[in-house]
């Protein structure tokens, strides 16, 4: 590389290292500054429904897990159940790493016997896929949001529902992967799936999804009674704060951008300091379930080779 390419590299990492570090200030703020309000709210907690919650989110991404290996069938990648296990969910930890490219380097180095193209295609494909259910169960959510709700939201759900197809379009998904393969240093695969095949890709995203709201509505429940027809709104909610991390490469995880969103989100439904200990809350036990997963893939792992 050489040192006009060194400074641009050297220059964008102190930019996410900045704006990484502004949203966590900001969100650190908004805590502190809502400390008070939310010692003196009258919080009912419920311990049983925090645990439900933490089996919810586990399952979500046992479910996730169920359709990541649907996708690599799909795109014939085969690997036994424990290596691929082991190798999804440390995949998941490495989203904390500034950049999101452990997601894909650990996933090449596991199903190493096949192309490094295909395994950076099927990654692309999920990424898409994803990024897609998530827009879809937010357009959802806005939909069934409550009438007090302000009204631009349920039309910017319409819109979202038109261009909904263009996101499952195989030329967005052949720039995500040429993305994939600059920062892997693969080559770009040239097979791109069809629509059809993204579209129940989509589909089968959507259902950790739900699973995953489940986890979030339980622990707002263990704060204080939330009624059910809520759930699909705070499913939402949610996701469309997970997507907004997502999509926030400077933020390792999407930490601290996914936390603001829920907070000035969910106050619309819950009291605010429910929103606040829920957003902090339900980033832990998602970072919990995903260490004991990946842990317990590892064990599994290192029996299978004795």
């Amino acid at each position: 590389m050489n040192q006009t390419g060194a400074d641009i590299s050297s220059g964008r990492m102190i930019y996410r290292r900045i704006l990484f570090t502004l949203t966590l200030i900001a969100v650190g703020w908004f805590i502190a500054h809502n400390v008070r309000q939310i010692s003196w709210h009258d919080f009912r907690f419920k311990p049983a429904y925090l645990v439900f919650s933490f089996i919810a989110v586990t399952a979500a991404y046992l479910v996730r897990f169920g359709a990541w290996t649907q996708l690599a069938s799909i795109m014939e990648l085969h690997a036994p159940p424990v290596r691929a296990g082991r190798a999804y969910f440390l995949s998941y930890l490495a989203r904390y790493i500034p950049g999101k490219v452990g997601l894909a380097l650990v996933r090449v180095e596991t199903y190493g016997q096949y192309r490094p193209e295909q395994v950076v295609l099927a990654t692309g494909m999920e990424l898409v896929s994803a990024l897609a259910a998530a827009f879809l169960l937010t357009l959802i959510g806005l939909l069934s949001a409550p009438a007090h709700f302000p009204p631009y939201l349920k039309w910017f759900a319409w819109g979202g529902i038109a261009i909904l197809p263009l996101l499952l379009s195989p030329p967005l998904l052949r720039s995500i992967t040429r993305i994939l393969s600059r920062l892997t240093g693969r080559q770009s695969p040239s097979r791109i799936p069809p629509f059809g095949i993204n579209l129940s890709l989509v589909l089968l995203y959507s259902l950790p999804g739900l699973v995953h709201g489940l986890g979030l509505f339980l622990l707002l429940n263990a704060l204080n009674p939330v009624p059910a027809q809520y759930y699909i709104t705070i499913t939402g909610a949610y996701y469309a704060a997970s997507l907004t991390g997502l999509l926030a490469f400077f933020a390792p995880g999407g930490l601290g951008v996914r936390e603001g969103i829920i907070m000035l989100v969910l106050p619309l439904i819950v009291p605010r300091e429910d929103a606040v200990v829920a957003a902090v809350v339900i980033r832990l036990i998602t970072i919990l379930a995903e260490i004991s997963l990946a842990g317990i893939f590892q064990l599994l792992s290192g029996s299978k080779k004795r």
